[in-house]
């Protein structure tokens, strides 16, 4: 597929009331950039999730303080905790009640083991106990979000998930030609991935991960859960343009500051996915299901012809 930019990308027409976007873990790195990127564009409001209201806050204040344009940003006054599904169910009810619908939900919150700022500085985590925290928290949290979201993204005229993936989920870290199978079958369904999911998990406690095929990366297989996740609700919801981004080696707290893209970079993608609108022009391509890298579709397997 061409580039985003040589699609027909733009904002939305200007309504009566503004669109509303959810950014999970926006009060820092990739995530604040979003918001900056989204909240900057007329007609829109970007809302802030995290784990500590007083950081979301914070991000606001930063946002609406030190920017050229004027950002429309707010933070969510409740918590939004991954690894809590009430924390999760009160987010999503305080949006419902605030603002009656919801356009566009842009998945990125996530944790990962070489994050110093997880938990605080600890001490090195054995890979076998890496990998329920890990999974719990970015893939079946991800995906009690965006379950809880649903019915307010089918309260929108124009919806959109959009979830912030990673090279580390591509399918080539899959050591098994059966496991690839079936994480890219087109009739996999969310109740099969999820229990794949919890069987890398347990292979992992029980050390035999290597011998099934699974690779010992517990933050990559998470990522490919996402993106295959990413699949499955754009087959199940019509009209919903749901896609996966990778946005690169950014330099975030998660690699402590070590990555060589500049988050506000790393945003630009997810906040186009955010904006662009298909035309008729589009030849009726469909722009769901689609994993995207620098404005770019790629192929899953990052192997590039």
């Amino acid at each position: 597929m061409a580039l985003l930019s040589g699609r027909t990308c733009h904002a939305f027409a200007t309504p009566s009331t503004n669109k509303i976007a959810l950014i999970t873990g926006g009060n820092k790195g990739i995530g604040k950039e979003i918001a900056r990127r989204i909240g900057t564009e007329a007609g829109f409001t970007a809302i802030i999730a995290c784990r500590d209201v007083a950081l979301g806050q914070k991000a606001v204040d930063d946002l609406k303080d030190g920017g050229e344009y004027e950002c429309d940003v707010v933070a969510l006054p409740v918590p939004l905790d991954l690894t809590d599904g009430s924390f999760i169910v009160a987010a999503v009810k305080h949006v419902e009640q605030e603002y009656g619908r919801l356009d566009v939900l842009i998945n990125n919150a996530a944790i990962c083991f070489n994050d110093p700022t997880l938990y605080g500085k600890v001490e090195h985590t054995p890979f076998q106990n890496q990998a329920d925290i890990t999974i719990r928290t970015n893939y079946f949290g991800t995906l009690k979000v965006t379950q809880e979201c649903l019915p307010l993204l089918k309260q929108a005229t124009s919806p959109r998930i959009i979830n912030v993936a990673s090279a580390a989920g591509r399918l080539t870290i899959l050591r098994s030609q059966e496991l690839v199978d079936k994480f890219t079958s087109n009739t996999l369904t969310e109740p099969q991935l999820s229990t794949l999911m919890e069987q890398f998990v347990s292979d992992v406690q029980n050390g035999t991960h290597e011998g099934k095929g699974w690779p010992n990366t517990c933050y990559g297989m998470s990522k490919l859960g996402i993106i295959a996740l990413t699949k499955i609700l754009a087959r199940e919801n019509e009209g919903m343009l749901v896609n996966s981004v990778d946005p690169g080696y950014c330099k975030t707290d998660q690699n402590n500051n070590q990555g060589t893209v500049d988050p506000a970079d790393g945003a630009y993608t997810p906040y186009l996915l955010a904006l662009m609108e298909q035309d008729e022009e589009d030849d009726g391509e469909d722009m769901s299901g689609l994993h995207f890298y620098e404005q770019q579709e790629i192929p899953w397997s990052y192997l590039l012809q």
